[in-house]
């Protein structure tokens, strides 16, 4: 993946992590209203430590392509807003998943950077399928999921249990980036 790989909308840019996004990520995922809708995989309590590591990661891993994780950021305060990871970029199904700090709940920013990536995927090729899963009691993601076209498809399959998942993230959506509805 371009390291300089951008995507803009009207509000928001998104680009790959770097060390100017720390303290904002730190301080979003210290946040109990945000982490708890995240998979366990995020600690919490959040630690610049933790913080750290995971820029150095999602550094590398936008590099290699294989996992993208987008910083967003504001356009105008040019502060970082949350994330949005795309697992297993390389391969045509994948898993999608966001976080965003409190403060920029229920204003349209999380509706506005989903369909961008969901545009700059399809003009990308190579992923067909989308897939994403949330708490049943995490009814802004469910709402933002089904507003940009995502479908509800009940109870995730067993291959989406990974380390993190299952009880806590119950829903599972399914968007075709091609826009046939083949389940």
């Amino acid at each position: 993946m371009k390291p300089d790989l951008r995507i803009e909308t009207d509000r928001l840019i998104l680009r790959a992590y770097n060390e100017t996004d720390l303290d904002d990520h730190v301080e979003i995922l210290g946040d109990w209203d945000v982490t708890r809708w995240l998979s366990t995989n995020i600690p919490f309590p959040y630690s610049r430590p933790a913080g750290e590591a995971f820029i150095n990661e999602a550094k590398a891993n936008f590099q290699e392509g294989d996992q993208i994780c987008f910083s967003i950021i504001d356009k105008i305060t040019e502060r970082h807003m949350g994330g949005l990871k795309i697992f297993s970029a390389k391969s045509e199904e994948c898993e999608i998943g966001y976080w965003l700090g409190r403060g920029f709940w229920a204003k349209g920013f999380a509706t506005e950077f989903l369909t961008a990536v969901i545009n700059w995927l399809k003009q990308e090729g190579t992923i067909k399928k989308l897939v994403a899963q949330t708490a049943n009691q995490n009814v802004g993601s469910r709402k933002v999921l089904e507003k940009v076209g995502f479908r509800h498809k009940g109870l995730p399959p067993a291959n989406y249990a990974r380390r993190g998942h299952g009880a806590g993230c119950s829903e599972y959506y399914v968007l075709n980036i091609d826009g046939r509805d083949t389940g």
